[in-house]
């Protein structure tokens, strides 16, 4: 038992910055399996919001997350408000928090017996980040196997406190993480930008976005979104944005917005942003867009990629050696750093572009001039 346990310990922080190959997903099973269970979710709740902000679920049936998110439990799910509520970390069975006469919980309770097979639950939940965030694991009972038992209680309570500091430090290191990459996006001689969040509404944008909204020529912002002046690049606009916004099956697009004098229009490409598997507590960014003006001067490839992926300059270097066809051996005299330094940039560069291999990397590179 204390291997095991000193195993999920270990992990947890190793899953906290990211180390392992998918971030919290093998952790997940791996805790939810040593403490009993037929199911995990962990999970991350705005305590302000009393909304789900972040979650990743492990099932011993593999259809049974797809199923959960298709059918749209999480908006359900009797836990949240539950945890918005608490003052202090907890440790708790479903028997001591859930009102099985209300009928929301009813309703959640039957389709997860129905659907996920399980029904009694045990969660560990942490207020951290000034108390505005909780982080729960919960581990689910199969039907067969009845109510929490005292040596699960005892197993996941041997893991709270390492979990709420991991979780602690992983809301703190992807804070830093979407400060450096929006300071890098500022920083890069890329084309205007602006994060949107799930609705279209501008999150942020660069100074020169903000510039060509003041001038007012063919696109502004209104109730803080993005409209166009002319009636058909308004349609094609909103379109653009609600593909690369969709919750399911978001695609990047391209549009053109008219001018309201004859100078050649703008195109504004509209990227979705892949949630980080870091990220415990998520930007509410569901897309970047970027503005290109033909009349201004031209940006270079490498410039293009900082742009898109907050790149670094010594990474922007290091893509263009691999883009140039080198081995991470090559790349290390002419960048003057180890090989051991390249890979823990080509790291941080997998994590910003959402890849995992440089072949895939080099693709994704090659759609930026």
């Amino acid at each position: 038992m204390n291997d095991e346990r000193d195993a999920l310990i270990h992990g947890a922080y190793l899953a906290a910055m990211d180390d392992g190959p998918e971030g919290w997903t093998p952790w997940l099973r791996r805790a939810s399996e040593w403490v009993g269970g037929a199911a995990g979710y962990l999970a991350m709740v705005d305590r302000a919001k009393g909304a789900l902000t972040w979650n990743t679920i492990h099932h011993v049936d593999p259809a049974g997350p797809a199923r959960y998110e298709a059918d749209r439990m999480h908006l359900l799910d009797p836990q949240i408000p539950v945890v918005a509520r608490l003052q202090q970390s907890s440790l708790y069975r479903d028997t001591d928090v859930l009102d099985r006469d209300d009928p929301k919980v009813a309703v959640y309770l039957r389709w997860m017996e129905a659907h996920s097979r399980t029904r009694h639950f045990i969660t560990s939940a942490s207020v951290i980040g000034n108390g505005r965030w909780v982080g729960g694991l919960s581990v689910h009972n199969a039907v067969s196997r009845g109510a929490i038992d005292d040596e699960q209680w005892r197993r996941l309570a041997s893991l709270a406190g390492t979990l709420e500091q991991t979780l602690t430090f992983g809301v703190l290191h992807a804070e830093k993480l979407r400060e450096q990459w929006w300071s890098a996006r500022l920083d890069a001689a890329g084309e205007p930008a602006a994060l949107l969040d799930e609705s279209g509404v501008v999150l942020r944008a660069t100074p020169d976005f903000e510039q060509a909204l003041r001038r007012d020529d063919g696109l502004r912002m209104a109730g803080g979104r993005l409209l166009a002046t002319d009636p058909a690049s308004q349609r094609r606009l909103a379109a653009a944005i609600a593909r690369a916004t969709a919750a399911q099956g978001a695609i990047a697009d391209a549009t053109r917005i008219e001018r309201s004098d004859d100078r050649p229009g703008y195109v504004l490409c509209a990227w979705p942003l892949v949630a980080e598997r870091r990220a415990l507590v998520p930007d509410q960014a569901a897309a970047l867009v970027t503005l290109v003006d033909p009349l201004a001067a031209p940006v270079s490839r490498v410039a293009l990629w900082r742009a898109a992926f907050g790149l670094t300059a010594r990474e922007a270097d290091l893509a263009e050696q691999l883009f140039s066809g080198r081995t991470l051996e090559e790349a290390s005299a002419p960048l003057g750093i180890t090989i051991n330094t390249i890979r823990v940039h080509l790291r941080q560069i997998f994590a910003k572009t959402h890849t995992s291999r440089q072949a895939e990397l080099i693709r994704l590179l090659s759609r930026f001039g």
